[in-house]
């Protein structure tokens, strides 16, 4: 049996082992089923897609269910109704919150802090263009296992993306490869959106020609033209284009 808890930290590192190395992020807010505690570490798996690793005891806390979503590139959470208080943390874009009261143009959250009204958005609002989503994220570093504005990588950015279209999607590029859209053959004409999967590698079409992605090349995320990306890719020894895909969002 787990236990179901949720994120209180801005990030938590989902480990591969206790203290081990970075796999995936969890943000605030999101839920963490804990199967066992051992040394200030809680075994278990992400609510959303099931993703198993370690995550630091301290950054759980008892679950609550979300009412809103962070719509802007992070917030401030304050200790009073008031912009002018020294805030006590920083929330990512996206992270969930729990809105438990109104204070003019502030809300509540539960386990406490105050955020603005103008920073949230609905569970239910959606982004039906995952690159524009995605393009927000133009410049960020470069953080392998990164599902967040701090860092991101290229399976986070796509993650991320389908993520703000309400599209479920699998954590690593292996499995977003087996499972996300329709295969695409030489014949079809790229398109915004059309995802390109190399060997451990991918990146969103953010037009006809120029590919949206994290990398550790440019330690950020770029958009390039794909002729560019793929000469080097194939260069450092990945090898070649493995698969090109298209979503179909109803």
């Amino acid at each position: 049996m787990s236990e179901l808890h949720r994120i209180k930290t801005p990030v938590a590192n989902l480990l591969d082992g206790e203290g081990g190395a970075l796999d995936r992020q969890l943000l605030f807010g999101e839920g963490f089923h804990v199967l066992k505690i051992r040394n200030d570490w809680a075994k278990g798996y992400r609510h959303s897609d099931g993703y198993k690793g370690y995550v630091a005891v301290e950054a759980l806390a008892d679950w609550v269910e979300p009412t809103n979503r962070v719509s802007d590139m992070g917030a401030h959470v304050y200790p009073a109704p008031d912009i002018k208080t020294v805030p006590v943390l920083h929330v990512p874009y996206q992270a969930n919150v729990t809105v438990v009261g109104e204070d003019g143009p502030f809300v509540e959250l539960a386990g406490g802090g105050y955020v603005h009204k103008q920073q949230l958005e609905n569970l239910t609002d959606l982004e039906p263009d995952y690159v524009r989503t995605a393009e927000r994220f133009m410049g960020v570093p470069y953080l392998w296992g990164g599902n967040s504005q701090y860092g991101i990588d290229c399976s986070g950015l796509i993650s991320t993306g389908l993520k703000g279209a309400g599209q479920k999607c699998a954590a690593d590029s292996t499995d977003q490869e087996a499972t996300l859209g329709v295969l695409l053959n030489d014949e079809n004409a790229l398109q915004r959106g059309d995802l390109i999967f190399w060997k451990g590698h991918v990146g969103f079409m953010a037009s006809s020609t120029h590919l949206l992605h994290a990398n550790g090349y440019h330690m950020k995320v770029v958009s390039e033209p794909l002729a560019q990306a793929e000469t080097r890719i194939l260069a450092m020894g990945v090898g070649a284009v493995t698969s090109r895909k298209r979503i179909m969002i109803e």
